[in-house]
């Protein structure tokens, strides 16, 4: 589950759909639908690092589900989530043992627009802020060993995915 970064405006649509069960029969309908024209979604999660030893997870199994989160974004076409498209990937690996983290990440994001929330459209009509982000993870640099992450090109960022007391790696 996700929340959009910024409010949305729902689009309600009608339409008929015709649906044939077999050959000479036709079968129509209306529909109605509501669909969301643009909407910058963000999610997070957490990987347990004691459940992890339970599970035997490997780093193979985090690059799949790394491959997962951005190429299964991208590619799952539905029609209320048609043109879906992962803009930002973060995941902050922490020194072994410690069993902390930060959480909701998402908090410390903001996008920076000169348009209404409801008009924006594409990664082209706004900037996300990230500085609040970068000094959380400077300030808790001492839990962190570093922070891997993918980012889409249209996606304009404030600043750019750097630390001065974090390493941060594009993977």
């Amino acid at each position: 589950m996700g929340q959009s970064l910024h409010r949305v405006k729902l689009e309600y649509i009608k339409g008929t759909g015709a649906f044939a069960s077999s050959e000479g029969k036709e079968q129509k309908t209306f529909r109605e639908e509501w669909m969301l024209p643009y909407s910058l979604i963000v999610f997070h999660g957490l990987v347990n690092e004691n459940s992890a030893k339970e599970t035997n997870l490997t780093e193979e199994d985090l690059k799949l589900l790394r491959k997962g989160l951005w190429e299964g974004t991208k590619n799952l076409i539905t029609r209320s989530k048609n043109g879906q498209m992962p803009r930002l990937l973060i995941e902050v690996i922490y020194k072994e043992g410690l069993n902390s983290h930060i959480g909701d990440l998402h908090r410390y994001i903001k996008l920076k627009t000169d348009k209404t929330d409801e008009e924006l459209r594409s990664p082209e009509d706004y900037i996300l802020d990230i500085d609040n982000l970068l000094e959380v993870l400077e300030e808790e640099s001492d839990k962190i060993e570093k922070v891997l992450f993918k980012k889409d090109r249209n996606l304009k960022l404030s600043k750019e995915l750097k630390s001065d007391k974090v390493a941060f790696e594009e993977n």
